[in-house]
């Protein structure tokens, strides 16, 4: 096995990289281990030269000898390329059961992996230690597949006692409420691989619950976890049928899992907007999980039960009820029961951020909080020139040259952890001369404290944006708030669904606008180039809020989800603007608009006459017609 000979000559770290990143990556896939060797040690001084000895190593893991891996280690610890061969690596010695080995490295791991906690636990169990075992117990319940590594584990807790036939059931139950049938099909061999949780029967309740709920026998405990999954799809589709059902259907039943069924149809009732919900949840007692907590709260928002809203936060777990969401919705349940001053003072405690909650806490304070005023640090180029000479930053920008996106952001995250605030702010100042907008915002984020609002909230292509918001008749600063949710900043942005640019055009959607504008010879990439993904991104923004009540909440969701969504998720009846984005059933929009809004009121500094977040906040009025937007 080829040893590599490392030259001992100094290279400048923030040197321009030599490596042909490309080469390696093609190498690489092709498992060409020679080509792999010649670019490691023809640029073995380089900037990058981890990467292609990173290459070399982890395509032949299985059969590298240790000391190899080691070498490797020596040079190049305390880089996330470095922690990442030793995870890999780890995950091969431990199939190996080289628990030595194991034991040694695995506490050196920056956040080791389940695989690896699990064979962590059977690398101590091995040597009579318990302790690590018995921390996956928690693993265990959660009704997904876990890796092979966990298998003994599990095995020996059950062996032991520490898990029993209780915990085998509630882990079938997750994994229904999952929807991972098969996996619950799996697990139920532990308990004797009852006739209702095979496949034939699960598949049944998941097409057709009315006919399968018609043929269970209550009495069978496998019957009634396939009954309450058979209710949580009805509830999906039909829930007063699913109401109904449990109202007639379960006398006999434990009353645990009765209320579990109720659990399960008031948070289908509540992503439904169904006006039983709260009532629902109300029959169901205390949820088992997050979710079902966090619903029965929305529940009761969304019915004005002021009472149910106090009682139901108050239930929480400690460390729920410290999240913001619901200090700032309990604040406001202490409003209407006119319990002033305990809601002034969460609100008070909440108006210190300047994110979407706080931003609402400081609107409705009598007497505002005064700002910290500090003002930016402004970083010498001697302290901007010393960050850019640390290993990783300068790792990190020839990686960005290189357009190796993924790997420079790991890098640019990992080297400034442990950093002072000034040294974030230098950080922050070094990516916006680089053109890397999305890292100069998240070191300004870190460094909050001293950073300058423009470096965590930039308006590059101010000009652009403002022309095109002007021509489309929305103003800049929402559209700013909007680009920095969606993109950062990075004008070759792609999501995992394929939304692309500055503004996160569907390729469908930007089809669609680019013909309702009149052009007739659409270039696909066009969303990529910031001029054109403006101009397309504010036409479509603008017309889903012309067809969504000119609201711009409703235009926000829409922009995320689909506008028909966004429409469906109106009531009957005008509905707080707070509540209606607090109630979109989709976690991932819910949390998109409150950041796009939040963004927006925060650049009002640059657009002084934008609507504050107050103004955008108006009731949303009452559904209305569809809407012709994908």
């Amino acid at each position: 096995m080829k040893r590599f000979v490392f030259a001992l000559a100094f290279c400048s770290l923030a040197a321009q990289a030599a490596v042909d990143l490309d080469a390696v990556r093609d190498a690489a896939k092709k498992r060409d281990l020679n080509r792999l060797a010649s670019i490691t040690d023809a640029n073995a001084n380089d900037v990058l030269a981890m990467y292609p000895h990173y290459y070399w190593l982890s395509v032949q893991l299985p059969t590298v000898p240790n000391d190899e891996v080691r070498a490797f280690f020596a040079r190049n610890d305390g880089s996330p390329l470095a922690d990442k061969l030793r995870s890999e690596w780890l995950s091969e010695v431990g199939k190996r059961s080289d628990w030595d080995t194991l034991l040694a490295e695995y506490p050196k791991l920056d956040a080791p992996t389940t695989e690896l906690d699990c064979y962590a636990a059977q690398a101590n169990l091995s040597r009579g230690k318990r302790e690590g075992a018995l921390k996956l117990k928690a693993l265990y319940l959660q009704g997904r597949a876990q890796p092979q590594s966990c298998g003994p584990v599990f095995d020996w807790l059950l062996a032991e006692g520490q898990l029993g036939e209780g915990d085998v059931w509630a882990r079938i139950r997750d994994a229904l409420l999952r929807n991972n049938t098969d996996f619950a099909r799996q697990i139920a061999a532990r308990v004797g691989n009852p006739a209702e949780l095979q496949a034939k029967s699960l598949a049944l309740a998941a097409r057709d619950p009315v006919k399968a709920l018609g043929g269970y026998n209550p009495a069978r405990r496998g019957a009634r976890e396939a009954a309450l999954y058979a209710i949580g799809r009805l509830a999906r589709s039909n829930p007063d049928a699913a109401a109904a059902w449990l109202e007639n259907r379960t006398e006999g039943w434990p009353q645990d899992d009765v209320r579990f069924g109720w659990q399960q149809l008031g948070e289908a009732g509540a992503k439904s907007r169904h006006p039983q919900a709260s009532s629902w949840f109300a029959r169901g007692g205390t949820p088992q999980t997050a979710s079902g907590r966090a619903w029965a709260i929305r529940a009761a928002l969304r019915a004005k039960d002021v009472d149910a809203v106090l009682t139901r936060i108050d239930a929480l777990p400690a460390d729920e009820a410290g999240e913001v969401v619901w200090r700032y919705w309990k604040a406001q349940a202490l409003k209407a029961k006119n319990r002033k001053m305990e809601a002034d003072a969460l609100l008070a405690a909440l108006a210190t951020h300047d994110e979407y909650y706080g931003q609402l806490a400081t609107a409705e304070l009598d007497t505002p909080i005064a700002s910290a005023n500090n003002l930016p640090y402004r970083p010498t180029e001697t302290e901007i020139a010393r960050v850019r000479q640390r290993p990783g930053v300068a790792r990190a920008l020839a990686l960005f040259d290189g357009g190796w996106r993924s790997e420079a952001v790991r890098e640019w995250n990992w080297s400034l952890r442990g950093l002072t605030d000034p040294e974030l702010i230098a950080a922050a100042v070094l990516a916006e001369r680089a053109g890397q907008l999305d890292r100069s915002i998240y070191a300004a984020e870190r460094g909050r404290t001293m950073a300058d609002i423009a470096l965590r909230y930039p308006v590059p292509y101010r000009d652009e944006v403002e022309r095109q918001a002007l021509l489309n008749g929305i103003d800049a600063a929402w559209v700013f708030g909007l680009i920095r949710q969606e993109s950062r900043f990075v004008t070759d942005a792609r999501s995992r669904v394929g939304a692309g640019g500055l503004m996160q055009l569907m390729p469908g959607t930007a089809k669609w606008v680019a013909a309702k504008m009149g052009d007739k010879n659409y270039d696909p990439s066009a969303v990529h180039h910031a001029e054109s993904n403006l101009q397309m991104g504010t036409f479509y923004l603008s017309y889903i809020l012309e067809r969504l009540e000119k609201h711009p909440v409703l235009a926000t969701a829409g922009y995320n989800a689909g506008p028909g969504r966004a429409r469906a998720w109106q009531d009957d009846q005008p509905i707080d603007a707070a509540i209606y984005i607090e109630t979109i059933p989709f976690d991932e929009t819910r949390d998109y608009v409150k950041k796009v809004l939040g963004n927006a009121q925060v650049y009002r500094y640059a657009f002084p006459k934008a609507p504050a977040l107050r103004d955008r906040l108006a009731a949303i009025p009452p559904r209305g017609g569809a809407v012709d937007a994908p």
